[in-house]
């Protein structure tokens, strides 16, 4: 069983919200306590070999392996279709299980995330990063990815913390992400032709995933689109407030969907 914090009423589908790579569940706990005191049920999952989650088998690290991980963890509350929002990685993950189980995912949501695959050269440097993990731990990713993770102008503070995130991330766990989102296909198609209501949450100084790559839900029947100015690749964190306010504007439409 995955490892995960729960806020809100129960009774309504759930909101689910994944995180993404190097990080765990923290990342999201100021937008849960808001969309929580807002009515509505929040679950925040450590993805496997993340936090304090069971760690996943190395030959079995693919995303689609993650989205099942996520699609059990779903069985056990027994929700009718979840909103389901991923930031990053997170969002590969939340693509996939749309994909495999549709069932489960009747709001699906991408935060600082993209739809396509990687290119040659994004391959290239996840498996270089991979050596340097194995080599150095997970400080081999300091200081370069505190400045992507970040937009420009945030204070100090953030920076230590998100520092100290990435410092206790597992080794196991980024290495196995980076090997599952080396060969994940493009799923453009899933956020384009996906029905339900849908979330794209990105900064305009997202310096890991650019705002240009920011995936189109053309044909959802409620399309939440928040671009976030002065905003990196954490908008929960960079900005929580705006964060949960276009959450809950989904949540608010995945309910109102839920009910019809």
């Amino acid at each position: 069983m995955l490892a995960f914090d729960a806020a809100g009423r129960s009774g309504d589908p759930p909101v689910v919200l994944l995180h993404g790579w190097p990080l765990d569940r923290s990342i999201w706990s100021e937008v849960t306590a808001i969309v929580a005191a807002a009515g509505f049920r929040v679950l925040a999952p450590d993805l496997p070999s993340f936090g304090e989650s069971p760690p996943m088998e190395a030959e079995r690290a693919s995303v689609e392996a993650y989205a099942d991980e996520v699609a059990g963890f779903l069985e056990a509350f027994r929700p009718d279709a979840a909103a389901i929002a991923g930031h990053s990685f997170g969002g590969y993950v939340a693509l996939a299980l749309a994909e495999r189980r549709p069932d489960l995912v009747g709001s699906l949501g991408l935060v600082s995330s993209r739809a396509t695959s990687d290119t040659e050269a994004a391959r290239t440097g996840r498996h270089e990063t991979i050596k340097k993990i194995r080599a150095q731990g997970t400080k081999a990713l300091l200081p370069g990815l505190i400045e992507k993770l970040l937009g420009p102008s945030v204070p100090v503070g953030l920076r230590a913390r998100t520092r100290a995130l990435i410092e206790r991330a597992r080794p196991d766990g980024t290495i196995a992400a980076l090997a599952a989102m080396a060969t994940r296909p493009d799923r453009t198609s899933v956020i384009e032709g996906f029905r339900g209501p849908a979330l794209v949450l990105h900064g305009v100084a997202d310096a890991l995933i650019p705002v240009s790559e920011a995936a189109d839900a053309r044909s959802s029947t409620h399309a939440v689109r928040r671009i976030l100015p002065d905003v990196g690749h954490l908008p929960m964190w960079e900005a929580p407030k705006a964060s949960a306010d276009a959450i809950l504007e989904w949540a608010t439409a995945s309910r109102q969907a839920a009910r019809k």
